[in-house]
């Protein structure tokens, strides 16, 4: 999933970096958990710093699983219906580290899915504000700008959809 969100940014005329250790970048990662020594992607937007997170959450988490991660967590989320456990899990990233990031300057959108259900908020705005970055051909004209926009974020919409469902699949199948 990190692998088509730098191919947007990419898109959008936006230069990504993957798996960035925190304290490249000045940021004092708020536990020791290895997982949290890093950043998901980092990239510069008209000169602000974002630090991206991936999260893809499961409503109704297997009880076996490959990953460890997927045996270890608990099920708080399997219960919740539409796009709640997305929301919940963007909420945790954002309260795990938020304060830390914008402390030092950064911004952080947690790019967040339920696998049963729809993107998260802050996902949906990001890629409206990449949307407006992307440059159009010459062979549209500047009226069309709305829709141009809204056209990709179809094209991203649908291409993120389908890596969730092979990320879905990948779950069900195993490696």
């Amino acid at each position: 999933m990190r692998n088509l969100f730098c191919r947007i940014l990419a898109e959008a005329d936006v230069a990504a970096h993957m798996e960035v250790p925190m304290h490249s970048i000045g940021v004092i990662s708020p536990d020791n958990d290895p997982n949290s020594q890093r950043m998901d992607i980092y990239c510069v937007i008209d000169g602000q710093n974002y630090l991206l997170y991936v999260i893809i959450t499961h409503p109704c988490r297997p009880d076996v699983s490959l990953i460890r991660s997927h045996r270890d967590v608990g099920r708080h989320n399997a219960q919740l219906s539409g796009e709640k456990a997305a929301a919940l899990a963007e909420k945790a990233k954002t309260a795990k580290y938020g304060l830390t990031v914008q402390a030092r300057g950064f911004r952080s959108v947690p790019l967040a899915a339920d696998t049963f259900s729809r993107w998260a908020l802050a996902m949906i705005a990001f890629l409206k504000t990449l949307a407006k970055r992307r440059p159009r051909t010459s062979a549209i004209p500047a009226s069309d700008d709305a829709s141009f926009q809204e056209s990709v974020i179809n094209h991203w919409s649908r291409l993120l959809s389908m890596e969730l469902m092979k990320y879905n699949t990948f779950q069900l199948h195993g490696p």
